[in-house]
């Protein structure tokens, strides 16, 4: 009987492993922009300053600053069942970003490592206002 278990054991170790973990990640922002991609109820957030945001964004990302005293206030109002890809201008803030969005129950957030600088490093599209 304990072969059987210890069998059936090490049969099912690879396939819990192996699982994609759900949840907060901070990725490259070649990564980011592929799970953008494949990814159909997203929000992209950008939590720099207004000022920061409107020299350039990704996508279609709604401002929500940061450093706003209602920043937390603003987050817990959003739809927690989308996946949300976070970003700032280095990483620092999205990092943040990030950790609330966690503690206010948000399951899927995307950080963007490095922020719109790695973005843009990259070589990948900005939107400007207007566009």
């Amino acid at each position: 009987m304990k072969a059987i278990f210890s069998l059936a054991l090490l049969l099912w170790l690879p396939l819990v492993s192996c699982q994609q973990p759900q949840g907060p990640a901070s990725v490259d922002a070649k990564t980011f922009s592929q799970k953008l991609s494949n990814t159909s109820d997203k929000v992209i957030l950008d939590v720099r300053t207004p000022d920061e945001y409107a020299s350039g964004y990704i996508g279609d990302a709604i401002n929500i600053d940061f450093y706003n005293p209602s920043f937390k206030e603003q987050v817990a109002k959003l739809d927690k069942h989308k996946t949300y890809f976070v970003y700032c201008e280095a990483g620092g803030r999205s990092k943040s970003a990030m950790t609330i969005l966690k503690e206010e129950g948000f399951p899927n957030i995307v950080e963007l490592n490095g922020g719109i600088s790695e973005w843009k490093a990259t070589n990948l599209p900005v939107t400007h206002p207007g566009q």
